[in-house]
């Protein structure tokens, strides 16, 4: 990334760390004609979609996130928190499930996974993702006790 584009995402972050989505998704946008390949320029117009509500717009710009970085579970994660909030369970569950094949360690994708999981009925899967979930958490806290010792 050029000095150029960095400072334009720092302003696209800024815009939308104020809410202004509208002007955060036309500076992402800017970013990504200087440099097309930026995934998290991609993934920002996303979730700046999802606060306006239009879930179609995200669900598009995530997956361009993902074309240009198969192998990064926040996309996949985000992905499946769209689908989940678009009702698409089953979509959600893959997308989630994507996200913790590629990082087991990933704990919020257990926990929205769990949460998915609960709303279309399945206890079990939910309840054992959540105690995962935890598990990992418990484990995350200790490994930063023992580092910050």
């Amino acid at each position: 990334m050029t000095p150029e584009v960095k400072e334009l995402f720092v302003d696209a972050q800024l815009k939308f760390v104020s809410d202004e989505y509208e002007e955060s998704i036309e500076l992402f946008q800017k970013v990504l004609e200087l440099d097309p390949g930026c995934a998290k320029a991609h993934q920002a117009i996303a979730i700046a979609n999802v606060r306006l509500e239009r879930l179609g717009e995200a669900l598009e710009s995530i997956d361009r996130a993902i074309d240009d970085e198969p192998e990064n579970p926040r996309f996949h994660y985000h992905r499946g928190a769209i689908l989940f909030q678009d009702k698409k369970y089953d979509e959600a569950i893959e997308s989630l499930s994507r996200a913790i094949e590629l990082d087991p360690a990933y704990a919020a994708a257990y926990t929205l996974r769990s949460t998915v999981f609960e709303t279309i009925g399945e206890e079990e899967a939910s309840g054992a993702d959540l105690n995962f979930a935890l598990n990992l958490r418990k484990e995350e806290a200790k490994v930063n006790k023992i580092v910050d010792l």
